[in-house]
């Protein structure tokens, strides 16, 4: 039988663990015409959950866009990925697309067959403008075309946070605010996986998005109902799973979302019937395996000091990095190379600070990847 559990993007219509709080919440602020702003760590299930509030609100006439700003290099990508989302989703209906090419006149659809997708939609420009001017144009299309949709809309600006990596960029959060603000009729969500870039950028008092949306942290799954859904998840496909290896999966992983669908998926692979110790300890070791890669990607973003100092919050967090003992028990130099370090991991958001202000690694499974690596 096909394996119950996912470790790529949800479907929308795939079982979802929990979060039906968040959904609401989320959904009401769309109604409301309310920006919202959504933290979390990576892979935290962020993109499925606001995929899923728009299919709500798809269902009940409004008209709906999900965008990612991931690798964004400049103000025309910017320009291209807004228009390029509003044609995505209204290629399809002849009447929607029409309306889209009357208000977004700076750029014409490019549809193409895919061997895989089915289709392809990109865009070019049609005219000579580029940079800001390029932008003001499309917003201004954008704000057309959302005042003639009666029912209201719905943007998701996914990986918002990459806009400050590029050049102008306080100019474009500038822009950006001036347009969204007078977009009465629609409601907007900023997501994003570097926490302290997208914070900052909401946050801070002298940016333009300043207080100009709710903030809403995306907490770690609770057990019981993780424990609960794996099960489940397991008897649809005629498998018995033991509530203690699916409460001790949840634990280890500490509530993660990714890691209660990935983790399960490779248990499957190599389980029977009845889900002994032997396939909860071959699912997990596979797990990391497979993710190796991904986590060697991610020490080859940062520099050997970093990677030290990363190491040894994963063996060892800590409150105290800047102290002679912490620092002479893991060799991690100078105090200026730690400040540094601890920066460049916070926005990557590699580590984080909790409640009870030590630094530790943020993703659990990654952290035992470390305890073990050859870096």
């Amino acid at each position: 039988m096909k394996n119950p559990f996912f470790f790529k993007e949800l479907p929308v219509d795939a079982p979802f663990c929990n979060r039906r709080k968040e959904i609401r919440q989320l959904t009401s602020h769309a109604k409301n015409s309310a920006n919202a702003t959504l933290f979390s760590p990576r892979r935290y299930g962020k993109t499925s959950m606001v995929k899923r509030v728009q299919k709500i609100l798809e269902r009940q006439g409004y008209f709906t866009a999900y965008i990612s700003f991931y690798g964004i290099s400049s103000i025309d990508e910017i320009a291209a990925l807004l228009a390029t989302g509003l044609y995505e989703v209204s290629h399809q209906n002849e009447g929607l697309l029409k309306k889209v090419m009357r208000f977004i006149t700076p750029w014409r659809p490019v549809i193409k067959p895919d061997p895989e997708s089915g289709i392809t939609v990109s865009v070019e420009a049609t005219g000579g403008h580029r940079g800001l001017d390029l932008l003001k144009e499309t917003l201004d299309g954008l704000t057309f075309f959302i005042e003639d949709h009666l029912v209201g809309s719905h943007l998701v600006l996914d990986e918002f946070q990459e806009i400050v990596d590029i050049p102008k960029s306080l100019a474009v959060e500038g822009m950006l605010r001036t347009y969204i603000q007078k977009h009465a009729k629609a409601s907007y969500f900023f997501v994003g996986s570097r926490r302290r870039l997208l914070k900052d950028m909401m946050n801070e008092q002298k940016r333009p998005f300043y207080q100009s949306s709710i903030n809403i942290s995306l907490e770690a799954l609770p057990l019981d109902e993780s424990a609960a859904f794996i099960i489940e998840r397991f008897k649809s496909v005629g498998v018995h799973c033991p509530q203690d290896i699916a409460s001790r999966l949840v634990s280890r992983v500490q509530g993660y979302p990714y890691y209660i669908q990935r983790i399960p998926y490779s248990i499957y692979e190599v389980c029977g019937k009845k889900i002994t110790e032997s396939d909860y300890i071959r699912g997990f070791r596979q797990t990391i395996q497979e993710e190796s890669t991904t986590y060697e990607t991610m020490l080859k973003a940062i520099a050997p000091q970093q990677i030290a100092l990363l190491k040894a919050l994963a063996k060892d967090p800590t409150d105290s990095p800047f102290s002679n003992a912490y620092m002479t028990k893991h060799r991690l130099g100078s105090i200026g190379g730690i400040q540094s370090a601890l920066r460049r991991l916070d926005v990557l958001d590699y580590i984080e600070q909790g409640g009870d202000k030590a630094y530790r690694v943020v993703d659990p499974v990654f952290t035992i990847w470390l305890q073990n690596s050859p870096f």
